[in-house]
């Protein structure tokens, strides 16, 4: 398959987040295809971790444009369109370090990734008026840091709220996947 994204000299370690698959019986996708789909775009020592389109490569490109070649992939291969989020390693590991959230439970801990920082203001403003205590979030440029101590299911502060207030596409894991996927990425490098 011909891949029409620009290819950079170095290789690198990178994360990608899919955003929506797998989840609620919709959009199925095995890790097992999504891995080849990678491969087939010339990715190298591919690896997925759960279920919920994580994976950690090392590739020779431009990220922003694989990642449009992915979601056109699983588009012809499968039928929808799935948004695609490719970081290099050091975003995670700077993720990771800083946690605008430290002082709470990890398990109640989620990070928002919104896919640019084109109108993050309203999320700033809004940022103000949450409550310490209940459900809060921080911005953090592209990274939302959501404190949800009754659960990520009851809260306000999910995709579709961010992705409202921001008009742009957002994916969410919770802090022990953004770890994990931070601790995988180190091993590739």
């Amino acid at each position: 398959m011909k891949t029409s994204w620009h290819r950079i000299s170095t290789l690198h370690t990178y994360v990608s987040l899919l955003r929506g698959i797998n989840i609620g019986g919709k959009h199925q996708l095995t890790m097992l295809a999504l891995k080849k789909i990678y491969q087939t775009l010339g990715s190298q020592q591919v690896g997925t971790y759960i279920q919920s389109g994580n994976v950690i490569f090392r590739a020779v490109c431009d990220s922003v444009a694989l990642a449009k070649e992915i979601s056109q992939a699983i588009q012809r291969q499968h039928g929808y369109i799935v948004p695609v989020l490719i970081k290099e390693a050091a975003f995670f590991n700077k993720v990771v370090a800083s946690n605008l959230s430290k002082d709470c439970d990890p398990s109640t801990l989620y990070v928002t990734i919104l896919d640019n920082t084109a109108h993050q203001t309203p999320l700033l403003n809004l940022e103000k008026h949450t409550i310490e205590g209940a459900n809060t979030f921080k911005v953090q440029g592209n990274v939302v840091y959501v404190h949800c101590p009754s659960g990520y299911r009851r809260t306000l502060w999910n995709n579709r709220f961010f992705e409202a207030k921001s008009r742009v596409w957002a994916t969410t894991r919770n802090w022990k996947t953004i770890c994990k996927l931070t601790e995988l990425a180190m091993h590739l490098s």
